[in-house]
């Protein structure tokens, strides 16, 4: 074997390395601004209309609902444009697709959830609701939403589109799981500090969990059973439903809002609008409970959902008008399994630039000194 052939080998397995490091430092590899639908690379300060705060996504199209300011815009993940708007009333609060139906609910603010068919853009039902409704999920077979104003989550069925059940939970009802091993749902109550346990089979309020602050989002972690709280005063509380133990993760200065599982690496992202630092997504491992990174999104982050068929999360920036486009995993080619790679992202487009200069300086370095090895030997 010649020095040429293993020099050859050296600089392509240095020049791989850089390049993977450069695309595993994409951490906001777009930013959609929704007024004028311009897509534009990286986190950019971008500032648009709409107010988005709320998304869902329909399998069957492949199509991201975002839930905005008096529309919906359509998305298609594909190459992240917007391909159509459907009007809704000012003050919608929250947005689900239910696979049963095909059709997209919208939670409005004090006017109940009106139904719409997205193949013609028109609303084909309407179900009445006294209330502020914030969220809504699909569980079950049924729709369940979390009525804020009257402490109450309501059981819906999609097939009518009448509500079968009206459970009492805690005070200001907000963010909602789904255990789909047990049925049960998860509600949390951001005025009694506490977690409901719902069970779905029979629409019953089994029993309440304590975990202090003011509860907002909350998700499931599938893989260990745990629920993810955003507690509003900046923390993430994990609780283990089977045995009411609580853990509490600060997160920093800021408003910890929405929180979402992704099942393509089994990390935890929760949208937090810090007071004195850039607004970002924090990073959590569950499996050890620890923070892991933060990447630095638009302007009052709210809604984040994993759209599977790019593996990618989209963040709503409510008060930039923006989605920001996260990728959140970098697969590599030499291992049969792929592995995650989402470390504390860097703040500045100056320092992360620094970053892959070093990078590429200790590849060369690398390449020297095996060249200089083998040319001794030779």
């Amino acid at each position: 074997m010649n020095v040429a052939f293993l020099s050859t080998i050296a600089i392509i397995l240095a020049l791989s390395s850089i390049v993977a490091i450069v695309h595993s430092m994409n951490y906001v590899e777009y930013t959609l601004v929704l007024d004028n639908n311009t897509l534009l690379l990286g986190n950019v300060n971008a500032t648009g209309g709409g107010n988005p705060i709320a998304m869902t996504f329909d399998p069957n199209n492949s199509y991201l609902y975002v839930l905005a300011q008096g529309n919906i815009f359509v998305i298609n993940p594909t190459n992240n444009t917007i391909i159509d708007k459907i009007s809704v009333p000012n003050g919608s609060t929250s947005i689900l697709y239910v696979p049963t139906n095909g059709y997209i609910y919208v939670a409005t603010n004090g006017s109940g959830i009106l139904v719409i068919n997205t193949s013609t853009k028109e609303v084909v039902g309407k179900i009445p609701i006294n209330g502020e409704i914030w969220q809504m999920i699909y569980a079950n077979g049924h729709i369940y939403a979390s009525v804020y104003s009257s402490n109450e989550v309501i059981a819906i069925d999609p097939s009518n589109n009448t509500i079968v059940a009206t459970i009492k939970v805690g005070l200001d009802p907000i963010g909602i799981a789904y255990d789909p091993k047990n049925s049960y749902i998860y509600v949390a109550n951001y005025g009694s500090s506490t977690i409901s346990i719902i069970n779905t089979k029979n629409n019953s309020l089994i029993t309440s969990i304590a975990i202090g602050g003011y509860p907002w989002g909350i998700a499931y972690d599938p893989e260990n059973g745990y629920l993810y709280v955003a507690e509003y005063n900046g923390k993430v509380v994990v609780v283990d439903p089977m045995s009411d133990k609580v853990v509490t993760i600060p997160i920093g200065n800021g408003i910890a809002r929405c929180i979402t599982y992704d099942p393509s690496n089994g990390l935890i992202y929760v949208t937090v609008d810090s007071y004195n630092a850039p607004n970002n997504v924090t990073i959590i491992d569950p499996s050890n409970d620890s923070i892991v990174g933060r990447i630095q999104v638009g302007y009052i982050p709210w809604g984040i959902t994993y759209v599977p068929t790019n593996s990618n999360l989209y963040v709503a920036n409510k008060g930039s008008g923006t989605l920001s486009i996260i990728v959140t995993q970098v697969a590599e080619t030499t291992s049969s399994t792929p592995t995650t790679f989402v470390p504390t992202p860097t703040q500045t487009l100056t320092k992360q630039g620094i970053d892959v200069v070093i990078y590429i300086i200790l590849a060369i370095v690398v390449v020297a000194i095996i060249l200089i090895v083998f040319s001794r030997r030779k």
